[in-house]
C-alpha cells in the first residue's frame, strides 16, 4: 500500500512511536510542500502535548532540530512534487472543487497524492480532504 503523508500526519509521527512505525511497512510519499508546512508549525506555534504532570504544554522544535527530524523522516519517504503546470491546472479547477483561501494547501497535498498514485492520504484533518481524495485515513 502506498501512503501519502500530509503535514498533520508527519507531525503526529513526532509524538507517536506507533505512527512513526508505519514508515517501516508499505511505501510512503510526501511533497516538499509538507516540509515547509511542518517547519512553519513546529518552529512557530508548535503543537499541544501533555507534560509529565498531565498538563497541556506546547511542543516546539528549534529550526535545527526541525530540519534534522525532517531529514530523518525523508529517509523513509519518496518525494513527489507538482510542477508549475500541474499546480496551475489544479488551481484552474479549484473553484469547481470549492477550494478557497488556506484550503488550497490541503488541495495541493491531494493533487500530489494523486500524482504519486497513493492508495491513501494520511492526515489528522480527514474532513479537509474527503472531497479531494478517494481514501483518507488517520495516521
Amino acid at each position: 500500500m502506498k501512503s501519502y503523508w500530509d503535514t498533520s500526519a508527519a507531525i503526529n509521527a513526532v509524538v507517536s512511536p506507533d505512527v512513526m512505525k508505519r514508515l517501516k511497512t508499505g511505501e510512503h510519499v510526501t511533497s516538499p510542500h509538507m516540509f515547509a508546512e511542518f517547519f512553519a508549525i513546529m518552529t512557530g506555534r508548535g503543537i499541544p502535548v501533555l507534560d509529565a504532570e498531565g498538563k497541556t504544554a506546547r511542543l516546539k522544535l528549534t529550526g535545527n532540530d526541525c530540519a534534522r527530524w525532517l531529514r530523518s523522516f525523508k529517509l523513509d519517504v519518496k518525494i513527489v512534487d507538482l510542477n508549475a503546470e500541474e499546480v496551475l491546472d489544479g488551481l484552474g479547477k479549484a473553484q469547481v472543487m470549492n477550494v478557497q483561501g488556506g484550503h488550497v494547501y490541503d488541495y495541493l497535498h491531494a493533487l500530489a497524492a494523486g500524482k504519486a498514485k497513493a492508495d491513501e492520504l494520511l492526515t489528522r484533518n480527514t474532513d479537509d480532504f474527503r472531497e479531494f481524495f478517494r481514501h483518507v485515513a488517520w495516521p
